[in-house]
């Protein structure tokens, strides 16, 4: 899998480059997923946010959660996304206590030339659990990662 090189003034360069419209336009094609894997009641795979989730982050795509507001998922995997590329981004939206990254924040660092070619973009992934803290910051921003997925050929 690919991982795109990033700088961190070009993290905060790209920081709020799309708007919420542009934002909700990238969801008409893009779905988000969870890895879940093997749980409870569950079969590995890439299950996608429930429509209820992405209701919400398209109402607000800057303040609603993907850890808080937004976990909700579907019942049946997508059988059919594999990992192409993984990004790092900055997540701002957070406080020492809680990481809140929001679906702008992710959006904003995937290259515009992969956004324009969202058919190749079918899903994304956050990393869960996988950050890191930037210094000077007050511990209130953080790098994380996500996967964008697309379909098996």
């Amino acid at each position: 899998m690919e991982e795109k090189e990033y700088s961190i003034s070009g993290l905060y360069y790209n920081y709020k480059k799309l708007s919420d419209d542009q934002i909700r336009e990238y969801l008409n094609n893009i779905t988000f997923v969870v890895l879940k894997d093997n749980g409870v009641n569950s079969v590995y795979g890439y299950y996608p946010l429930s429509k209820e989730s992405m209701d919400k982050i398209k109402q607000e795509p800057r303040r609603n959660s993907l850890t808080f507001d937004a976990t909700k998922t579907e019942d049946t995997p997508i059988t059919n996304l594999k990992e192409f590329k993984k990004i790092t981004f900055l997540c701002k939206s957070s406080s020492r206590f809680y990481l809140k990254p929001d679906i702008g924040e992710i959006l904003d660092q995937i290259s515009y030339f992969d956004l324009c070619r969202s058919q190749k973009i079918k899903a994304i992934r956050m990393v869960d659990g996988n950050y890191e803290t930037l210094p000077d910051t007050g511990d209130e921003h953080h790098l994380m990662q996500a996967v964008l997925l697309t379909e098996e050929e």
